[in-house]
């Protein structure tokens, strides 16, 4: 795996708009998607359920072969991938990049969403050529994480509306997590915390707040 240049832009202004007041079957799947997650939250589903859960269900809403979800490793210059469902997951799983050279490393540092293709050469080798969202895991503290959706070779960008809805869905999954693992600690407070989205980065982050104000889903 390499470090190498991995090029990619922010994603437009016009993606932190006002929300779609007239309601839309993307809407209703991912506000689905959020009440699944919440649920999952309150059965007390560890860590890594709940990981899995986002992913499963940012990979439906975005109708992609693939998903992942990236937490700061140990090294704090690194991102290793905890998570990851669908075509190819098994080989993702474990791997780490840096967070000063890659895509991913670029949309946790920044808390801003990212979009660009995937080149076989790149950051990851293992990713196939074909467009990528990379979204912040912000909990409105601090982002812990990444969670990133992979199209289909060959396939175009993602849409702003798309790439809306996904951002929306990765805020109001975050906070849940969050809220899920606040509450196991305090319920279980001489046990240590589980790494993973609890912990924040080590490098503390400004707090950058998008274009068009605060989001939620």
């Amino acid at each position: 795996m390499r470090d190498d240049d991995m090029t990619g832009d922010d994603l437009p202004v016009t993606l932190w708009g006002p929300p779609n007041t007239t309601g839309s079957a993307a809407d209703g799947r991912r506000l689905a998607a959020s009440f699944d997650l919440m649920r999952a939250v309150l059965d007390g589903t560890p860590l890594t359920g709940l990981l899995t859960l986002l992913a499963e269900r940012a990979r439906a809403l975005a109708d992609v072969p693939l998903a992942f979800v990236a937490l700061p490793a140990e090294d704090a210059n690194t991102l290793r991938i905890a998570v990851a469902v669908g075509e190819g997951a098994g080989r993702l799983r474990g791997l780490t990049v840096r967070r000063g050279r890659s895509m991913l490393g670029r949309a946790f540092s920044s808390r801003r969403a990212l979009s660009a293709r995937i080149a076989a050469d790149q950051t990851l080798t293992e990713l196939p050529p074909g467009p990528i969202l990379i979204l912040p895991l912000d909990t409105g503290e601090a982002t812990r994480g990444v969670l990133a959706v992979l199209g289909r070779p060959g396939a175009g960008p993602f849409s702003p509306a798309a790439a809306r809805h996904l951002l929306l869905f990765a805020d109001t999954a975050a906070r849940l997590v969050q809220l899920a693992e606040d509450r196991r600690a305090a319920a279980r407070p001489d046990e240590p915390a589980q790494t993973g989205i609890v912990p924040p980065p080590a490098t503390v982050h400004a707090n950058v707040t998008p274009p068009g104000g605060d989001h939620g889903g």
